[in-house]
């Protein structure tokens, strides 16, 4: 299992934060992704963030022991919870030929998230749980798509490296400012399930309806979309103005820490510049304090951190190392999605900016 960490981006090191460029940074400042850690709280290849020996201090002024890391509190009736006030998490799946057995991982895996992310976080959490897809260009069966045979090929982990792929990569990119293409989950609209756009819920409540929706909706996805995959685009367009009213409701902004996921066994195939995308994400987040509510964390190909592909480089753009695992790895998607994210989100929305 091949694992990096998201060192508590929203926790105590929130003035520590990677800033994105445009400009490829080279192979060994991706990190080597060749082995496991061997520090952390748990042993078998995954780091959980470092745990809080001070005091989380919510809204209303009441400091808060974290010694023991993110669990519930229970406060008097007058003071507020500590951290977050809301939770969004949004998977970015892709759903190409060849991904019906990780979407079935996956799927398996998420309801050891959920009792894991639940255990981590403050009790009165809203939570929404939602899907996009990597395809920007499909329409429906029996439309020109672009499954096999498409115009670049994958070469050692990268794709669009010169001004002749990325021009004949644009001819399958249609971000929704240039129309609505009309497909379930494409262009960065959340994927549509048992009528759901996403599935609203809180730490509060049975978590047995969002396990069920989500294990539906995660094979659901299916693999009829583009096999030029474009996860980045995705989880931006997701969060812009331009699919404001297909997923309406979804994103909040203040108190509301945000988790990116990828799940994809391609490199990242979208056409616009880094900044255009992280830009859209951080505004998304402005009234709740930008990176410091965002999180990235995903299940991709060894070579996409250690060629520093743009998948790997938005994963990085708003804090620390990414939570990340090899998605060949399916016996290993519970210890990465089940525990060490989960973990991860509920010490971010301890510490999340107060305001």
């Amino acid at each position: 299992m091949y694992v990096r960490l998201l060192a508590s981006a929203c926790g105590l090191a929130l003035g520590l934060f990677v800033a994105c460029g445009d400009a490829t940074q080279s192979t060994s400042e991706a990190g080597n992704p060749s082995g496991p850690a061997t520090t952390g709280s748990l042993t078998t290849g995954v780091v959980v963030p470092p745990t809080s020996t001070t005091t989380s201090t919510g809204s209303s002024g009441t400091s808060v022991p974290t010694t023991e890391g993110p669990e519930k509190y229970d406060l008097p009736d007058d003071e507020e919870v500590p951290g977050c006030g809301a939770v969004d998490v949004l998977f970015v799946v892709d759903n190409s030929k060849s991904m019906a057995q990780y979407q079935s991982a996956l799927a398996d895996a998420f309801p050891q998230f959920v009792d894991a992310m639940i255990d981590n976080l403050p009790k009165g959490v809203d939570l929404h749980v939602g899907i996009t897809t990597t395809d920007f260009y499909c329409t429906g069966a029996g439309q020109a798509c672009c499954p096999d045979n498409c115009p670049v090929g994958n070469t050692q982990c990268q794709i669009g490296t010169t001004p002749e792929e990325v021009e004949a990569i644009d001819q399958y990119y249609l971000p929704p400012t240039s129309g609505d293409n009309g497909a379930n989950g494409a262009q960065g609209r959340l994927f549509v399930h048992d009528g759901m756009a996403y599935f609203a819920t809180s730490t509060d409540v049975d978590p047995a309806p969002l396990k069920a929706w989500f294990t539906g909706a995660a094979t659901a996805a299916g693999e009829q979309g583009s096999s030029l995959e474009m996860p980045v685009a995705a989880a931006a367009y997701a969060t812009s103005a331009s699919n404001a009213a297909a997923n309406d409701g979804f994103l909040r902004d203040k108190d509301a820490v945000l988790l990116v996921f990828f799940l994809t066994n391609d490199p990242d195939a979208s056409v616009e510049v880094l900044s255009t995308y992280t830009a859209m994400v951080r505004d998304a987040k402005a009234d709740c304090g930008g990176d410091a509510c965002i999180l990235t964390a995903g299940l991709i190909k060894k070579c996409v951190p250690a060629e520093n592909q743009k998948l790997w480089q938005f994963m990085k753009a708003f804090g620390e190392e990414p939570i990340w695992g090899d998605i060949e790895d399916k016996a290993g998607y519970v210890e990465i999605v089940g525990e060490a994210l989960a973990a991860t989100l509920g010490d971010a929305c301890i510490h999340i900016p107060i305001g």
